[in-house]
């Protein structure tokens, strides 16, 4: 992964890397931090929806410019939907001469169609090891989008956590500062014993 990262960063590089997750966000609040003193009295209620609802967003960060490219959708993420994805992919690094995405290994990465669809568009797929998470820096931004958007919010109408959704992404720009410090591609190599 250094190299593919060391290439990306040259100044005139056409070699993109990114770092490939969806998420598949709820309709509902996320409950932040809170303290209270014991008892009822002083007791906060959050409101919630009951609708099971949710969105599918699928994003890939770009770890150099912090660009965030994403595709939102109410139906469910497959195979499908990730080559649609790809196509976004290729037309916003259209001058790129290589695109390289680090991925998880859910099985509609793994599809066939969805392997050749990348080979075709120039895309060279690298599947992280099972199991891990930790090494996907999109999650880092799955748990931030969570706390901005999410976190101890109600919006009592689908459509209005539908536009929270769009706005996020929208205006990335506004967060740059926050996730210079969250997204550090210094990840710590241990040797196994």
């Amino acid at each position: 992964m250094n190299g593919l990262l060391d290439s990306a960063i040259e100044a005139d590089s056409k070699n993109i890397l990114l770092y490939l997750d969806p998420v598949h966000q709820v309709y509902n609040s996320g409950n932040g931090y809170s303290w209270q003193k014991r008892g009822k009295q002083g007791t906060k209620l959050i409101r919630t929806t009951s609708h099971n609802k949710r969105l599918n967003i699928i994003g890939a960060l770009n770890p150099i410019s912090l660009k965030i490219t994403s595709i939102i959708s109410e139906s469910n993420c497959d195979k499908y939907l990730m080559i649609s994805f790809f196509y976004e992919i290729k037309k916003e690094y259209a001058d790129a001469s290589q695109i390289n995405i680090i991925l998880d290994n859910a099985s509609y990465n793994k599809a066939i169609i969805l392997i050749e669809t990348a080979k075709e568009l120039g895309i060279n797929l690298i599947y992280l090891p099972s199991y891990s998470p930790n090494l996907n820096l999109i999650e880092r931004v799955w748990k931030f989008f969570k706390k901005k958007v999410m976190q101890s919010q109600f919006y009592p109408i689908f459509q209005l956590f539908f536009e929270a959704v769009i706005t996020f992404f929208s205006n990335q720009e506004n967060y740059r500062v926050e996730l210079e410090t969250l997204l550090t591609t210094k990840f710590e190599v241990m040797e196994a014993s």
